[in-house]
């Protein structure tokens, strides 16, 4: 179940995310309406692409549980991960491809060069985004069996946990809105840098207006310093929401709302990952097909880069970029590291509350 339903959830999101197909085509299209109209579909695309993953991620979990319990939830995602060199492979393939075409429109090498790049580019935004869907359905299964040792540690029955129980209730809503939260801090975070950078740009080139002709060399270490430090101090806030809320409200109030806190910050986590990942590399293949020439303007003329249509597209793709690179991946982590701390101090939340 979890090898099949892997290599399904991989063959969804290829559909929804390379240009390929006729969903990133529409997006593209919609790019002719301006940005606004862009941003909204999109934002539709990657709602509706949670659908076949999850249904598979569910149907993998019910027969897996029904038949061998939690021991089978472990082995379907043993099975989802035993995909993991394949999607190692697939997710590297994106970056690599990525860098080609920065160094080539680095190094000037002609724009036959670079649309063939963008081509590799465009193949490996797609194959990103099937390592994230691997990785997102197996953090789910993972998280599911790692939340059956839980429950055996902390000495919950099935009575224990049934959603009559006040606190259980409260621990679900509110551990379906902690990957809002932490979305927030991380998509925050990275609008914070970007606009960082996008100051210090302006700096240099207001005190050396010979960068913008080239006879002024950039500071481009002040650049790399100030993403530098954003991903590491800009992590802190949502690193310790993630290890401190399971500790919190387990040592506060017992084990039994952290019964109900995991469930729903797997349910909640799971469709804003798979959804995000989607929609951004969407954005992101939808900008590349317009440059590749391939779409035609209600003139009878290709859409080149630079015109409305393109930067439509661009506003797409920048929105997408902290979905798809920061907040989808990191969703993942948030949902496995709350399990795995909940599991380690099971017994101590039992014990000061027993």
């Amino acid at each position: 179940m979890g090898l099949v339903s892997g290599m399904i959830i991989a063959a969804f999101t290829e559909f929804v995310t390379s240009h390929s197909y006729s969903p990133v085509r529409e997006l593209a299209e919609t790019c002719k309406a301006g940005p606004a109209s862009n941003v909204t579909l999109g934002l539709a695309l990657g709602y509706m692409s949670t659908v076949v993953p999850v249904i598979f991620i569910a149907v993998t979990a019910f027969v897996a549980n029904h038949f061998m319990g939690y021991y089978g939830v472990s082995l379907a995602a043993l099975g989802m991960l035993s995909n993991l060199p394949l999607s190692l492979a697939i997710d590297g393939y994106g970056p690599i491809s990525d860098n080609a075409g920065g160094i080539a429109e680095m190094a000037d090498m002609g724009e036959e060069v670079r649309e063939r790049t963008d081509g590799l580019d465009a193949a490996g935004n797609t194959t990103a985004a099937i390592g994230k869907g691997f990785a997102i359905g197996s953090a789910a299964l993972v998280s599911l069996s790692l939340y059956g040792g839980f429950l055996h540690n902390a000495q919950l029955s099935e009575s224990d946990i049934s959603l009559k129980k006040a606190d259980i209730f409260a621990g679900l809503l509110v551990g379906a809105m902690l990957p809002y939260l932490f979305s927030a801090f991380t998509i925050r975070s990275v609008g914070k840098a970007a606009f960082g950078m996008v100051e210090e740009v302006r700096r240099q080139i207001r005190e050396n207006p010979g960068i913008l002709e080239g006879t002024v060399e950039p500071d481009y270490k002040a650049c790399i310093r100030i993403s530098t430090r954003a991903s590491l101090i800009e992590m802190i806030a949502p690193g310790a929401l993630v290890i401190l809320s399971p500790l919190i409200l387990g040592f506060a109030f017992g084990p039994s709302i952290l019964a109900g806190f995991l469930p729903g910050a797997i349910v909640s986590g799971v469709q804003m990952a798979v959804s995000a990942a989607n929609t951004g590399g969407a954005w992101d293949n939808a900008k590349k097909y317009i440059e590749s020439g391939a779409m035609i303007d209600e003139n009878g003329k290709k859409v080149t880069k630079g015109t409305d249509i393109h930067k439509a597209a661009v506003v797409g793709d920048t929105v997408g970029d902290p979905l798809k690179d920061t907040s989808g991946p990191a969703l993942n982590i948030l949902i496995k590291l709350m399990a795995i701390l909940s599991l380690v101090f099971a017994s101590k939340f039992k014990d000061m509350h027993s």
